[in-house]
């Protein structure tokens, strides 16, 4: 390969991995604000699977 086509193609996945990070950034952010990543605290100590899922984090052991 040339040195014209390594620079083209690394140039290329440059500004392709900058996009992809920005759009993932806009993303987060968008979501943030809308809608909230986090939970409240009792719902992190509760943890997440009881509090949104209504399911304990371990299955019962059959005995």
């Amino acid at each position: 390969m040339s040195a014209q086509t390594v620079d083209g193609i690394s140039g290329l996945v440059a500004v392709n991995s900058l996009m992809a990070m920005l759009a993932g950034a806009m993303i987060y952010g968008g979501l943030k604000a809308v809608v909230g990543i986090r939970l409240d605290k009792e719902q992190e100590y509760e943890g997440a699977d009881l509090a949104l899922h209504k399911i304990n984090a371990t299955p019962r052991s059959e005995s």
